[in-house]
């Protein structure tokens, strides 16, 4: 990793980390909004009131790439079947934080990049080389550290965070798929239409009338999923996304962070360890996807792949 980030880093703006930074930490603050709010509403409400707000940022930028048409996808079944697989993955997500620390839902999630490995082979007919396949297994076994060998401590949210993580991938793959056909405005403004089709059902049945505090907290877990978004888009402009999707790590911090803060929790020896695993694994996946080939993007307006996984 350290060679890759040796020979982009010093043509790349200081603003284009800095808006990666400020991105997944925009994103770990609506997790945590989500997971808060979780005590009140049902997760569903909160993806339906949050996915509206996310759209305004997203709106704002597909006008600026081509007024109206930059909202529609050229490629409507790919980015159709994105949307739906991502919008699944994150609800399961979103469900998984209600139940466990925000800590071990994330650490579980960022398995996605091996999985990706694994279906790439599956589905894409990719050669995956024996470094990729062996760093796959170490970071699958950095998972099975965290939910304990024994499995004793096994719960409901385990699976949804790991189902999260596979729809994740799974979405990553058709973005392979994707490719440069499509710039980043409409394949996020189908995400969020599809997070609001997924929910609202569910959010009529168990629909509760917010205060004007919980409102506000899903407004602004809402606006930050977008202008998160948002900040990628504009970071991989002037950043190689080798560069970027590093600092979806850091998402690790703030969860513990605000997991301790808000919600009392405390991370075991056994997460971190875990953790550094997955997180090891996933650096050196990323690392040898650029020796291979250019790591995807979406355009000239690239989506770090990364944050594809959720």
């Amino acid at each position: 990793m350290t060679n890759a980030m040796t020979d982009v880093a010093p043509g790349v703006p200081a603003r284009s980390l800095g808006l990666a930074a400020l991105s997944y930490l925009s994103f770990s603050t609506a997790d945590a909004l989500i997971k808060g709010s979780s005590a009140a509403y049902s997760v569903f409400q909160i993806a339906t009131v949050m996915s509206l707000f996310a759209m305004l940022p997203v709106v704002v930028l597909g006008l600026a790439q081509g007024g109206v048409r930059g909202l529609l996808p050229n490629r409507w079944g790919l980015v159709l079947l994105r949307g739906v697989l991502t919008a699944t993955g994150s609800i399961c997500a979103w469900l998984a934080f209600s139940m466990l620390p925000l800590a071990d839902g994330y650490a579980i999630l960022f398995a996605a990049p091996m999985l990706v490995t694994v279906l790439s082979a599956l589905i894409l007919r990719e050669e995956v080389g024996w470094r990729r396949w062996l760093a796959t297994g170490i970071g699958f076994a950095g998972v099975m550290v965290m939910v304990r060998p024994d499995f004793a401590t096994l719960e409901l949210g385990h699976g949804l965070a790991l189902a999260g993580a596979s729809c994740g991938a799974l979405s990553f793959v058709v973005l392979k798929r994707i490719g440069t056909r499509e710039r980043s405005a409409p394949v996020l403004f189908i995400l969020f239409l599809s997070i609001l089709a997924a929910s609202l059902p569910m959010t009529v049945r168990d629909f509760v009338m917010p205060d004007l505090t919980g409102l506000l907290a899903m407004a602004v877990a809402g606006l930050l999923m977008g202008m998160g978004q948002t900040g990628l888009v504009l970071a991989t402009r002037s950043a190689p996304a080798v560069v970027v999707a590093p600092f979806q790590y850091s998402q690790m911090i703030w969860a513990v962070l605000f997991g301790a803060l808000l919600f009392g929790d405390r991370p075991t020896p056994m997460l971190f360890a875990g953790m550094a695993v997955v997180v090891g694994s996933g650096l050196f996946i990323l690392w040898r996807e650029t020796v291979r080939r250019t790591i995807v993007t979406i355009a000239t307006h690239g989506e770090v792949p990364a944050r594809a996984a959720r």
